[in-house]
């Protein structure tokens, strides 16, 4: 140990090994302290600026970030919601009207091939169960009419004999025939025959032909030599036909209740 302190001491206490400081050594190093200060000085501040611009940005950055969550954890209502009323409701319908210009015989209408109503163009006819509708008058005379009554009319003729029946037959003003008029004591006229010129409301008349007739009243029915149409006034009576087949011979009105045998 004693040797290695003797080579130290030797070694510093050496000339050689000695720095020479020059004059201004002393003003340099100040001069490189001060330098060196404001370097660390202007360093620290440019810090300072840098630290405080980075510092605005963060907080402006941030402030948003915080509002943003904020606004999707606050409810918020709807800003969509329309206030424009609703329209009105419109409510419509259809009616169908069905218009039959003639009504359709048996209840059935007839279907054009468009699936709509078509006016009925059959015409209804007359069947053997149809009944003419006209009152039983001749004249002033009427069926029913008690024997009073005809003889206050003025229209009746000369009295004949009294059937067996007790009916009695009178000939008219217009009609010369004797039995022209049978009169019931119990149901009055009970029978007018026409004059050969007159002819009934459908213009069938003695000398009328057979077709003609049964065209004018197809619900004559036939009995013999007679065609009888019933008619449906108050009292009932019937039309009878006198015919050979071919034409009408005689007419007369007949009241459908009697006790005129032959009436």
């Amino acid at each position: 140990m004693d040797d290695i302190d003797d080579e130290l001491r030797k070694l510093f206490n050496d000339d050689r090994l000695d720095v020479h400081v020059t004059p201004d050594a002393t003003s340099s190093v100040v001069r490189g302290a001060q330098r060196r200060r404001r370097r660390r000085a202007a360093a620290t501040g440019t810090f300072a600026v840098v630290a405080v611009i980075g510092a605005g940005i963060g907080l402006t950055q941030l402030r948003p970030l915080a509002l943003d969550s904020a606004d999707d954890l606050l409810p918020t209502s709807s800003s969509t919601a329309s206030t424009t009323p609703p329209p009105p409701s419109v409510s419509t319908y259809t009616q169908t009207v069905t218009v039959t210009v003639d009504p359709p015989v048996g209840g059935v209408p007839n279907t054009a091939q468009n699936g709509t109503t078509a006016p009925n163009t059959t015409k209804s006819s007359s069947t053997s169960t149809t009944k003419e509708s006209a009152p039983g008058v001749f004249g002033r005379l009427a069926l029913g009419m008690s024997e009073e009554d005809a003889l206050k009319t003025g229209s009746l003729g000369t009295a004949g004999t009294p059937t067996e029946a007790g009916c009695k037959p009178y000939s008219s003003v217009s009609n010369a025939d004797p039995s022209t008029v049978l009169i019931s004591s119990a149901k009055g006229i009970v029978r007018i025959k026409l004059p050969d010129t007159a002819r009934t409301s459908k213009n069938i008349g003695t000398g009328s032909k057979v077709t003609d007739l049964k065209n004018a009243y197809p619900s004559a029915a036939v009995n013999g030599s007679e065609l009888v149409v019933q008619m449906t006034a108050t009292p009932a009576w019937v039309y009878v036909f006198e015919n050979d087949g071919t034409a009408v011979t005689s007419v007369r009105m007949r009241l459908a209740d009697n006790d005129c045998p032959g009436a």
